[in-house]
This record gives structure tokens, sequence and C-alpha cells, in this order.
């Protein structure tokens, strides 16, 4: 069997080829992958001030001096106001224009936890236009790891502990739906149990929706083989 390339063959013809599941699934676990990489770095740094802060208190607590850790923590702050950054926040219960905390409301929101905003991540709940959840998610553009609502709706799913290559959750629900198992006009799901007008999966591969697909991830072209 040899792969096409997108030189070789025009995308509105790939659905008259051979459909392989197994490079669809594996190429569908690597864009997850690369996803799930930027989510948790981003949920890393976000984590971090806080993580420093709490070691800090419990230090002070234990008597060690962190004076010039709190002084820095100060000074950071001010300097963002020097810069021009009157509207950010950074605390537990946050509520400004540019929030970030454990439970953040604003225009631009950061969350540990739960997130609201136009611009919206949260650690696990998230609501925006754009909206970015660790669990679940809802917004026009929106994606979470499972039950994910919006006109664009992406959830990706995670391995099911103990059990190789068996995965659960990735529930996706929208106009343009992408998981697991995706439900929408156009759905690119991973395995059989998602249903869409037009869909890309195990399944089916309806044309209109491996042209739309494709031209967003178009490693899913691989799927597609010739006879050797």
């Amino acid at each position: 069997m040899s792969e096409i390339s997108g030189k070789q063959t025009k995308t509105e013809d790939l659905h008259n080829y051979p459909f392989d599941a197994d490079i669809f699934r594996k190429t569908f676990n690597r864009y997850v992958q690369r996803f799930n990489t930027i989510f948790f770095t981003l949920v890393f740094l976000i984590c971090a001030p806080f993580i420093a802060r709490v070691i800090a208190w419990y230090l002070g607590e234990a008597r060690v001096d962190t004076t010039g850790f709190l002084n820095l923590w100060h000074a950071t702050g001010s300097l963002l106001l020097d810069w021009g950054f009157p509207y950010i926040t950074y605390r537990p219960i946050s509520l400004e224009m540019i929030s970030l905390g454990f439970l953040s409301f604003g225009v631009i929101s950061i969350g540990l936890h739960i997130s609201f905003g136009v611009l919206s991540v949260g650690g696990f709940v998230s609501c925006g236009v754009i909206s970015i959840g660790g669990l679940s998610s809802v917004g026009v553009i929106a994606l979470g790891n499972n039950n994910v609502y919006g006109l664009v709706a992406i959830a990706t799913g995670n391995k099911k502990p103990f059990e190789k290559g068996v995965y659960m959750n990735g529930k996706a629900f929208g106009v343009i739906a992408i998981g697991r198992e995706a439900r929408g006009v156009f759905a690119l799901s991973y395995g059989e149990e998602g249903e869409g007008t037009y869909q890309f999966s195990p399944k089916r591969q309806d044309p209109e929706a491996i042209a739309l697909f494709t031209r967003w991830y178009k490693k899913f072209k691989n799927a597609f083989v010739l006879p050797a």
C-alpha cells in the first residue's frame, strides 16, 4: 500500500480511494497529543505563580525567610501597573478586564478551575466566545476534553488508565464537531459512535466532510491509500 500525497490527487477525489482506519486513528491521536502539549503547558504557566506563592506561605509558616520572594511578587505587580496594565488581576477569585485566577471572570479570562470571558481558558470548565476547558467547554469556538458545545466544538478525550489504545470522553457537539465521539452537521470522529450530516470517521467518509477537515488537518489525507 502507498500513501496518497496532496500532490498526487485532488482533495475532492480522496473518497474514491481505499480508506485505512488505522492510519486515520493514529493521525487523530497525533493531533490530540499536539493540542494537549500546548494546553498543559499553558495551564502550568498559569499555575506556577500560585504554586510558588503557596510554597512561600508554607515556608513562612515554617519560619523560613521568604522576604525576597514576597518583594519580587509585589514588585512584579507594580511593574505591570507601570507598563500600563491597570486592568490585570491575578488572585484566587479574579474579576477584571484581563483576569487570572482559580475562578476567573473577564474579557480575557484564565482560570485554574473555572473561567468565563470573551477569550476564556479554564483548567476544568470554560465558557466564552473562544473557550478552552480542561474538561468541559461552551463557546462559539470551544475546545476541551469532554462535553464540548459550540459552533466549532473540539473534544480530545483521554486514554483509559491501564488499557492500551482505549480512550474515553471526547464528546463534541456543534455545527462543526471534532472528537472521539462527534455529533454535528460536519463531524470528524475517532470512533464509530459519532453522527453527522457529513461525516469523516472509520464508519463513514463523506466527500463534503473530507474536503473540509483535510483542508485544516492535511495529514488526514494519508488515511487514503492506493494498492501497491
